[in-house]
């Protein structure tokens, strides 16, 4: 089979020296294409060599009647017709979608397509419609900013699990906080948990509070309304240093903890929610401290595509303001 390789991201250029991407994924989309059939199936015949260099190291083949895509996560899955140029146009696997998961798969009027984040359903005269995790309050995959509060606003999760001190976080982050506490703590690190879930009445007050200290603009860079807070979620934790050395300061970035969860974070789920520089981005000043749980494929997929923000990353609009 001749097969085009265009490597381009991080990982992809690892997986390009080792000569393994190309095989996996040669191998993997030949599979699903003998499994539907061949050229005799629904895919027809490929009217193109295999082409790598997609995100996370991605190939894909197209076909007369679609095509397969693979990810070293997610394998090499079929799609077509309405659902693909749907796909496409949610911005394919740089999109806030992902990858599919599954290959296509029909029944009666309607076929179903699910994502690393989501679902696309074609229904016979009705078209396409699109079901995204980043919409989904009790989703890790929701996106809350400045644009896009929760729904509903006042959304309380559960169930949730104390991860020191009274801070409280969803199980799910609660439970890869302290994974990710406990590997600082063996390398000599010790991260101390600040706050966690605040309920929509908390964040209630304490954006107002800071309002009355500072007005309204200043509010608005170092405090979400209530109904756009991550921390509202349960999956944002503020994390400190011993001592409260730089606590919620800028300089936190600086100190051991803040190197290490800048450097590590990602291993267990968990991106710096609000870099330094990106404030026209995700509307708020600068918090090395703020981390927000998205589960490792996403936050590891981040990291190694060199996203800085999650915006940026799953295609969104930036969110300066309200």
């Amino acid at each position: 089979m001749s097969r085009t390789v265009l490597f381009s991201a991080p990982l992809a250029l690892v997986f390009s020296m080792l000569g393994t991407a190309p095989a996996m994924a040669g191998a993997g989309i030949d599979n699903e294409y003998r499994s539907l059939g061949g050229a005799s199936g629904w895919l027809g015949k490929a009217t193109s060599s295999e082409r790598c260099g997609l995100r996370d190291a991605g190939c894909y083949r197209q076909y007369q009647g679609g095509t397969i895509h693979w990810s070293p996560s997610t394998g090499a899955r079929a799609q077509r017709g309405g659902i693909l140029q749907r796909w496409r146009v949610e911005g394919s696997e740089h999109g806030n979608l992902g990858y599919p998961k599954v290959r296509e798969t029909c029944s009666g009027n309607s076929c179903v397509v699910h994502y690393q984040r989501g679902t696309i359903r074609w229904t016979k005269g009705k078209g396409t419609t699109v079901s995204r995790d980043i919409d989904r309050a009790t989703s890790s995959s929701v996106i809350v900013n400045k644009k896009r509060p929760l729904n509903p606003r006042a959304y309380a999760p559960g169930p949730l699990w104390n991860v020191g001190g009274g801070v409280q976080l969803r199980s799910d982050a609660a439970a890869a906080y302290q994974r990710m506490s406990q590997a600082a703590a063996n390398q000599g690190v010790t991260l101390v948990p600040v706050s966690g879930y605040r309920s929509y009445s908390i964040q209630n007050s304490l954006y107002w509070n800071y309002v009355a200290m500072y007005g309204q603009a200043t509010a608005d860079t170092i405090s979400a309304r209530p109904g756009y807070s991550e921390h509202q979620t349960g999956l944002a934790i503020d994390v400190g240093a011993p001592g409260g050395v730089c606590g919620l300061q800028a300089c936190f970035g600086n100190t051991p903890q803040g190197r290490w969860v800048a450097a590590n974070g990602h291993k267990y789920g968990f991106v710096v929610r609000y870099p330094n520089g990106y404030t026209g981005t995700h509307g708020y000043a600068y918090e090395p401290w703020h981390l927000r749980y998205v589960g490792t494929p996403t936050s590891n997929s981040v990291k190694n595509n060199g996203y800085s923000t999650l915006e940026s990353y799953l295609g969104l609009p930036h969110a300066p303001r309200y």
